[in-house]
């Protein structure tokens, strides 16, 4: 038995409010799947789809051609907007093969698949319904992004730390093609003193670059880096709604907060947010995976909602310690971001981590 669902026993309406919309969410995959099977909309998938089929054509370098890309990805649909490939070329590995399908049936497949992965990495750390009843859930059904995947390899990563360290750090190093993700693991890991897995991840990483040179040639590294400074162009000039952004800054420049501030203010937080980081490793407390996963969403001021899903872990830890009324805070501010499909809404994903960090810390 699942003993670290216990506590949610007692939150009467909020399990099957949880299941509710955890099939809500699901429903909404097979709407994106048939309205892309119709060619009636482009989900985010199709960039990935368009990556995977220019490297199936043996020509992995015009993923990074904004206008190359653009064009395979009109093929299926017209109202496509921007939708440029900004991952490194050995991300083309995982893409590849659903560049291979039709797009409608590499999109039903990516669902599955990430889905799949996630769901296995985190059903022993908090009910499923609740893993499933988050905005980013529902992001990642409708529009087919990263973050089951992402999810699954931070989940699965850390948790395999107490008793492989070497396979724990090789997978973590997985999210090479995140790094924003992965910006507070040296510290975690180096205040944590996690050597063998420091070193299960550089090698992984190492090893990554290297076949994906060797695969995908010098012309695919030398395109992803051309078009990095275009995507902080791109965030700078708010090329995105602020309510897509789960990041600090984006919701302090959601109500109108200049850019400056916003970063100032961002840039304290994670930087107060890395301090409990390391202190928590440091000190091996129990709560260190919750308050990291925490952490890495006010660390970076580029971040989606789909990413926001790391908020498993923190609501797992505040599962653990009944801290009912944060939990049930915690999961409603994770889901308020839906709003924002239908309206301007702030993101309160950010929101959600700080209390989360705070209360984790605390106790």
């Amino acid at each position: 038995m699942n003993t670290a669902n216990e506590p949610a026993r007692t939150f009467r309406w909020s399990r099957p409010a949880a299941l509710g919309l955890a099939t809500l969410f699901a429903l909404c995959a097979v709407l994106a799947v048939s309205f892309a099977y119709s060619r009636t909309s482009a989900p985010d998938f199709l960039s990935y789809w368009a990556a995977g089929r220019l490297t199936f054509e043996g020509h992995p370098a015009l993923a990074y051609d904004i206008a190359r890309h653009h064009a395979v990805e009109g093929q299926i649909s017209n109202s496509v907007g921007m939708l440029p490939f900004p991952y490194p070329p050995p991300f083309l590995l995982v893409v590849l093969p659903f560049g291979i399908a039709p797009m409608w049936i590499a999109f039903a497949a990516w669902i599955a698949i990430t889905l799949g992965l996630y769901v296995a990495a985190s059903w022993r750390m908090i009910d499923v319904r609740f893993a499933l009843a988050q905005a980013a859930a529902a992001a990642n059904f409708i529009v087919g992004q990263n973050g089951f995947l992402t999810s699954a390899i931070f989940i699965r990563g850390t948790a395999l730390l107490a008793t492989r360290p070497l396979l724990a750090g090789a997978t973590l190093g997985l999210l090479f093609f995140k790094p924003q993700l992965a910006l507070l693991l040296p510290i975690a890991l180096i205040a944590g003193r996690e050597w063998r897995a420091i070193g299960g991840g550089i090698l992984c990483t190492v090893a990554l670059g290297l076949l994906g040179l060797l695969l995908f040639g010098a012309a695919s590294y030398r395109g992803f880096l051309a078009m990095l400074p275009q995507f902080t162009l791109w965030l700078n000039a708010g090329r995105w709604s602020w309510g897509e952004l789960a990041s600090i800054f984006a919701f302090l420049r959601f109500f109108g907060v200049p850019h400056t501030p916003a970063f100032i203010v961002h840039a304290t937080i994670a930087i107060a947010a890395a301090a409990m980081t390391a202190h928590a490793w440091a000190t091996k407390s129990a709560r260190r995976i919750p308050i990291l996963a925490a952490s890495t969403l006010l660390a970076s001021p580029y971040l989606f909602t789909y990413d926001g899903l790391l908020l498993v872990l923190p609501m797992a830890g505040l599962m653990r310690q009944e801290s009912r009324r944060i939990f049930l805070t915690v999961w409603i501010l994770s889901l308020l971001p839906v709003i924002a499909y239908f309206r301007p809404f702030p993101n309160t994903i950010p929101i959600a981590a700080m209390l989360a960090l705070w209360t984790l810390r605390k106790r």
